[in-house]
């Protein structure tokens, strides 16, 4: 799958298996389509030559995205866990998601996936709680400000169905509102 219409190139496929299985897919992915191998900066972000990508597996999919500024991407299942961890995650500068989507395991799941994107690309130093401030929230995506970074961020969310076991699968990207 290629996803079209967004300001960096997506590839993705759905997977089935085990981690094993995730890890291999994301691996054929990137050959099939021509992408170079990720290689890891110090802080643990990946990048493909001078490009930052973003990897991810989760919810029966792999996922990638590059850009020419930090980027970030998370792919998961909308799965009843997500409800035990969001006193980690879900606070009240939070409000204008829930405000928007409702409370629901969706929305959540919205929430977690541009958390992690936005963690993924900086590489660091994200509060999960108080690290993000919602500025603008729309059905497929929202802008954000990285407190911490004092930077501010667009974030792409796109559902990719269910999984075979009817859990929506919901992919989040992070890219920095600074560039195209």
């Amino acid at each position: 799958m290629t996803l079209s219409g967004l300001h960096y190139p997506v590839i993705g496929c759905e997977v089935d298996g085990d981690i094993r299985a995730q890890r291999a897919a994301m691996q054929a992915l990137l050959y099939s389509a021509g992408w170079p191998q990720p290689k890891k900066e110090s802080n643990g972000r990946p990048r493909m030559g001078r490009e930052f990508c973003s990897l991810s597996h989760g919810g029966g999919w792999a996922l990638a995205v590059r850009h020419s500024g930090p980027i970030g991407a998370d792919v998961e299942a909308a799965s009843e866990r997500l409800f035990n961890v969001v006193p980690r995650f879900c606070g009240e500068l939070d409000q204008p998601v829930l405000d928007h989507f409702g409370s629901s395991l969706d929305t959540l799941c919205r929430l977690w996936t541009a958390k992690e994107a936005v963690f993924k690309a900086f590489g660091t130093g994200v509060d999960f709680l108080t690290g993000i401030e919602w500025t603008g929230v729309h059905d497929d995506g929202a802008r954000i400000m990285a407190t911490q970074q004092q930077r501010p961020l667009h974030i792409h969310w796109r559902s990719l169905g269910c999984t075979p076991g009817g859990l929506p699968v919901w992919m989040a990207v992070a890219f920095s509102a600074d560039r195209p």
